[in-house]
């Protein structure tokens, strides 16, 4: 009698351990990303009533004009870590970029349109569009940007937006409102143009585009929702950075004939300067017109950059210094 006690003592033990076991590979098999806070997915079922690009109203009340922005919405601010990523270079590059779209009069929420061209990375297509704002060589140099073997300054963020807010501006003299110049930065003026006259549309919202345009208007706008709000959408990212650089510009008013040797005598080298100067394309820097000068920036703090287990996560912050510097000289402060 006892022996048959301890068998089913036994049993019961083993079939609980069993269980257990079962029960851990069970919800480990059946682990859902949505259920994980780190990857929650937030409702947008509910978009915001009224939505505005650049003061003009996303007519919302439209329901395909709303079922298409509620979709790249949810496409937009669904959680993962680019967005992140994304956020955070937003937070550095677009109070550099929005003084500039005031200069030229531009609304400031153009500056979403570098975000959906390139998500802010130094980038090339394959159709060959360069930079934050995804300039194809004919039009940066009608715009004014200097490309060459030596320089291509698609890649300089702060140049190419003076060139991309010239075609804003040309833009807005064809179409006379701004989701339009939006529509014409990824099909074209003539594109553009050529729907609205073929469909007898006046407006970006009415006209049946190739799907990537279709799309265009409203991702700028998500993007600006998520930027703008993203706790709405579940990300939590703290401010600022425990290596934040300080960066000097160096106004360069002579050819340098050997960029390695010009990153050394800064404490860098030639990677990390071309990080920062990513319109920097070859090891020599040519003045080709008298009075020409460049300006190139620089760490202030190189030793925190050349570690490179430190260096992909600092951002650099430009400071407000100054050096006029001749190359052949013995130094360069």
């Amino acid at each position: 009698m006892k022996r048959i006690q301890l068998f089913l003592i036994f049993g019961l033990l083993l079939s609980l351990v069993i269980y257990g076991i079962y029960s851990r590979l069970s919800e480990q098999f059946n682990y859902i990303y949505e259920h994980d806070p780190r990857y929650q997915v937030y409702n947008v079922d509910d978009p915001p009533p009224q939505i505005f690009f650049a003061g003009e109203p996303m007519p919302l009340h439209d329901k395909k004009v709303a079922k298409k922005f509620e979709q790249e919405l949810r496409i937009q601010t669904y959680w993962n870590y680019s967005k992140i990523s994304l956020i955070k270079r937003a937070r550095y590059w677009l109070p550099q970029i929005e003084p500039i779209l005031k200069q030229y009069n531009v609304p400031k929420d153009f500056k979403y349109v570098a975000v959906v061209e390139s998500m802010l990375n130094n980038v090339e297509s394959p159709k060959a569009a360069a930079g934050f704002w995804q300039i194809i060589a004919s039009t940066g140099s009608h715009y004014g940007l200097e490309i060459n073997d030596e320089v291509d300054e698609r890649y300089h963020p702060i140049k190419a937006t003076h060139a991309a807010c010239q075609y804003f501006q040309e833009s807005h003299k064809k179409f006379g409102n701004w989701t339009s110049v939006a529509a014409s930065y990824n099909i074209g003026m003539g594109g553009l143009s050529k729907a609205l006259r073929n469909q007898n549309k006046s407006s970006y919202y009415k006209l049946n585009l190739n799907s990537e345009t279709a799309k265009y208007v409203f991702r700028i706008v998500a993007l600006k929702q998520l930027i703008e709000h993203p706790k709405e959408y579940g990300f939590k990212i703290s401010r600022g950075n425990p290596y934040d650089i300080g960066l000097k510009k160096i106004k360069v008013t002579e050819s340098i004939p050997d960029l390695s040797a010009f990153a050394a005598k800064y404490g860098i080298n030639l990677e990390i300067l071309k990080e920062y100067n990513a319109w920097l394309l070859k090891n020599t820097l040519t003045i080709k017109e008298p009075g020409k000068t460049y300006t190139l920036l620089v760490p202030r703090k190189p030793e925190l950059l050349m570690a490179s287990e430190q260096k992909a996560s600092i951002q650099p912050v430009l400071v407000d210094s100054t050096h006029i510097i001749a190359p052949d000289t013995s130094s360069f402060w």
